[in-house]
């Protein structure tokens, strides 16, 4: 029996052939981060956490804050208001330099998140001193003033060694910041032969009342941030 030719013309009649699988092509590799590179966070991405860097151009606005902070304080307590005046504006100009520049180009730094509000409290706490000492200020506002930070600045330590950071600057304290930061040149102003040196002066104290009331409403808030801290860390168990 004579076996046929298979025509070519003719579908097979076999499974089909699978084809060959290929290899999908590999996503690009991400380049390392670089320095510069976690500088800005894409959009809808979760924010970088501070870092441990020191050596930042943001420390060193605060650091240079806090080492200009003397010299204002003697000048004003030396009675020399126009050139306090000018350079304690200036130095409290630079109070929202630092974090902004921190957060534009990546450098939030754990050390800034600390240094930032103390050289601002220090700042106003030795403008404040000084125009005591000239007999500008209400002595009870300095009180209230300087108290509040000090006891603050006595907790930090002990919420470092039961492990709670210490609460981040909230928008309360801010708004009490930069009150006091208007008010503090007003002052200043209000002791010198400016045409309108008794309105400054009588704005100045408005503002100075309500920047330590602001003061002490922030204080309540950290206070309160800080229990909840150490209440998370108790039912943690540690």
């Amino acid at each position: 029996m004579t076996t046929l030719a298979h025509d070519p013309l003719e579908p097979p009649t076999g499974p089909p052939e699978r084809p060959e699988a290929t290899a999908s092509p590999e996503p690009p590799e991400r380049p390392e981060p670089t320095a510069g590179s976690a500088e800005r966070p894409e959009p809808g991405a979760a924010p970088v956490p501070p870092s441990s860097a020191i050596v930042t151009a943001p420390n060193a606005i605060s650091l240079a804050r806090l080492l200009l902070m003397p010299v204002c304080a003697w000048l004003l307590a030396t009675g020399h208001y126009g050139s306090g005046l000018v350079l304690t504006a200036l130095v409290g100009a630079t109070d929202w330099v630092d974090g902004w520049l921190a957060r534009r180009i990546g450098q939030v730094s754990r050390v800034g998140q600390v240094l930032d509000p103390f050289a601002d409290r220090t700042l106003i706490a030795s403008v404040a001193v000084a125009l005591l000492i000239r007999g500008v200020l209400p002595w009870p506002a300095v009180a209230l003033l300087v108290g509040r930070d000090l006891v603050l600045l006595a907790g930090w330590p002990l919420l470092k060694r039961r492990g709670v950071e210490p609460p981040e600057v909230v928008w309360v304290g801010k708004a009490a910041t930069f009150d006091l930061l208007v008010a503090l040149p007003l002052l200043i102003m209000g002791e010198t032969t400016w045409v309108a040196a008794n309105l400054a002066h009588v704005l100045g104290l408005v503002l100075l009342w309500l920047g330590v009331a602001l003061y002490y409403v922030a204080g309540v808030v950290y206070v309160r941030m800080a229990v909840d801290g150490l209440a998370r860390r108790a039912r943690a168990g540690t």
